[in-house]
């Protein structure tokens, strides 16, 4: 199993309220790294804090980013919960519009996974392509 290296940020101001407490956001993001997440497997969650799955994905989802820019916790980990919550926003996103920011957050990282074939040797494919993005979702949300 793996863990997270850090704790969530929770000093800065969120661009979203938030409604999860960190123990709970810990909980579900190492769960969605390990195993990945449904709709049904937030169902639980959902009722328990009276909020709908698109609230939660995307709390989620900003929370992994504001950690990840403040290096609390590695681009790995944050990758692996993207890669984890993804059939979740597309559940959501089949009957709705698709979550945001968490579908566009899930493709930032994703930007991370690979070296392309102009890149020289030594770079970092998640602070070359996939933080410049990141960087710019969280910048725009924050307004």
């Amino acid at each position: 199993m793996s863990e997270p290296h850090a704790t969530f940020a929770s000093g800065r101001k969120s661009p979203m309220p938030r409604m999860l407490p960190d123990n709970e956001l810990k909980a579900l993001s190492v769960e969605a790294e390990v195993n990945g997440l449904t709709l049904s497997d937030l169902a639980v969650t959902c009722a328990k804090f009276g909020m709908t799955p698109r609230d939660l994905l995307n709390e989620l989802s900003v929370a992994i980013a504001e950690s990840y820019l403040e290096r609390s916790l590695d681009y790995e980990f944050c990758d692996g919960v993207m890669n984890g919550i993804i059939n979740a926003v597309v559940e959501v996103g089949m009957t709705d519009d698709m979550p945001e920011p968490a579908f566009s957050l899930y493709q930032a990282f994703d930007l991370g996974e690979w070296i392309r074939s102009e890149d020289p040797p030594g770079t970092d494919p998640s602070e070359k392509y996939a933080r410049p993005v990141v960087e710019d979702i969280m910048r725009a949300l924050r307004g």
